[in-house]
């Protein structure tokens, strides 16, 4: 019996032993698969940076370059977040096991693009070839490589007949800024002598007679339509598209460019939608083009800054524009300081700007800054009429950005109303993006402001009462 318990022990001890041995031994651990995970993502990197410096035209390649860099941007998104202080307190072994899952996805991507990488070093390398990821990004597009190559190629390919491409897509996710890109490839212009951009205006008939007489039958013409979405649009389209039929080369086309779904339908091939980036490609973005040359990981203070401030003021929604336009603002000045001060701007104007947009107002925030004569002063500014403008000269832009609003203010001597420049693009068409600050509008919005605070809090006080009274009401019965 002794002899029996005895061999049961030493079995029992055994197979603990031989597991705990295992435990520690498991490759799994959270260390490991971080650091699993930042290999990966380096390689991720060169492979996307190097073909994005390539033109590639095979479109089982783009497809293929635009699934590694989802994987790469959401492998970023989920490290960063992973480090964040509120992950380290709790929530962790869940937190591993997505960064498992987040790995194991892009090393199988990695995998897959191996034969890729090889056909890679025959593509040819674009002219200009970018030497940092700021740079890139802030000069060129941000993941449109496989949108663009499908529009060339539409423009590209022979046709019988007059062809209709509509691009489709919400406001501000780059419709404009894909097809100019397009435009300037050297085989889309050495295939169409003209390119004319047009607006649902020039649509109309006094147009069309303006426009016979610079429209050649012997050479292609491609024609960029944007069309604002009006009840009136389909009209005129049909009566251009008759127009330009009969007046314009066979192999001449056309390019849609409309936030309405409707039309869609107005294209003679599939029209090409334009979703919204990801939240972690647009993370992926917004870092890059924030910390700029600087290594993020020698500045753990601005990732910090940089995570709030993504969090609470920049969505899944956010255009392009407000994110490069922030992130230009951190990118000036590489201090904690400064970036807490943009934080504290951004997400003053976020919260106001979705509160007063419903009425169609605009947007106010206070900007802190020093008088002539030293004091401290808390200068509220409203913004309105914001407008975006292109083909529009430097000179004829106006010099004063949003960060600066305070201190023109006050060097003004009191000017009340004039126009800031909010955000200015670096890459085809250039757009600038316009708004116009109102002093006296701000003191008016802050007295309405004040008054609503003040309703929400005797709302509130009321509430409360009422709250405590029935509970005194039922407690005494």
């Amino acid at each position: 019996m002794e002899a029996l318990l005895s061999a049961v022990a030493s079995d029992l001890v055994g197979r603990l032993v031989s597991f705990l041995i295992s435990k520690f031994q498991e490759p799994g651990s959270t260390d490991d698969v971080v650091e699993r995970l930042q290999r990966a993502l380096l390689r991720a990197r060169v492979v996307v940076e190097e073909a994005e410096a390539r033109q590639v035209t095979n479109r089982a390649m783009l497809l293929q370059l635009k699934q590694l860099r989802g994987e790469m941007c959401r492998g970023v998104y989920v490290i960063d977040a992973f480090t964040r202080p509120a992950v380290e307190r709790g929530r962790r072994s869940h937190a591993t096991a997505r960064l498992s899952v987040v790995v194991d996805t892009l090393e199988a991507a990695l995998s897959d693009m191996k034969e890729s990488v090889v056909l890679l070093g025959g593509c040819p390398r674009l002219n200009q070839q970018p030497y940092s990821a700021y740079l890139f990004m802030e000069r060129c597009m941000f993941g449109r490589q496989m949108e663009k190559e499908h529009i060339v190629s539409f423009l590209l390919q022979p046709a019988r007949d007059l062809e209709v491409l509509p691009i489709i897509g919400p406001h501000e996710v780059g419709k404009r800024t894909l097809v100019e890109h397009v435009c300037l490839e050297e085989r889309v212009r050495e295939r169409f002598a003209k390119i004319r951009r047009l607006c649902s205006d020039d649509l109309d008939v006094r147009s069309q007679e303006s426009l016979h007489a610079s429209i050649d039958s012997a050479e292609r013409s491609l024609f960029v339509i944007d069309l604002a979405g009006g009840d009136k649009d389909e009209d005129r389209w049909r009566g251009f598209q008759s127009f330009v039929r009969r007046r314009a080369h066979g192999e001449s086309k056309i390019i849609i460019i409309s936030r309405t779904e409707a039309h869609s339908g107005l294209g003679t091939v599939p029209p090409l939608r334009l979703r919204a980036l990801r939240r972690e490609e647009l993370w992926y973005f917004f870092k890059a083009m924030a910390f700029g040359g600087a290594d993020p990981e020698e500045r753990p203070e601005l990732v910090r800054v940089a995570t709030a401030l993504f969090a609470g003021v920049l969505d899944d929604l956010a255009p392009l524009a407000t994110v490069s336009k922030i992130a230009a603002s951190l990118r000036a000045d590489l201090s904690v300081r400064s970036w807490r001060r943009v934080l504290k701007v951004s997400a003053g104007v976020t919260v106001l700007h979705h509160q007063l947009d419903a009425a169609g107002e605009g947007w106010w925030i206070y900007y802190p800054c020093v008088s002539v004569e030293g004091a401290l002063l808390d200068v509220p500014c409203f913004f309105y009429d914001r407008r975006k403008l292109a083909g529009v000269a430097q000179s004829e832009l106006p010099t004063v950005t949003m960060l600066e609003v305070g201190h023109a203010v006050v060097s003004s001597g009191g000017e009340k109303r004039f126009d800031v420049l909010v955000w200015q693009s670096r890459i085809p068409p250039y757009a600038s993006y316009v708004a116009t600050c109102d002093m006296e509008g701000a003191a008016q919005v802050k007295v309405g402001k004040k008054r609503l605070l003040n309703k929400r809090r005797r709302d509130q006080n009321g509430l409360l009462l009422r709250r405590q009274g029935g509970t005194l009401g039922e407690g005494d019965g």
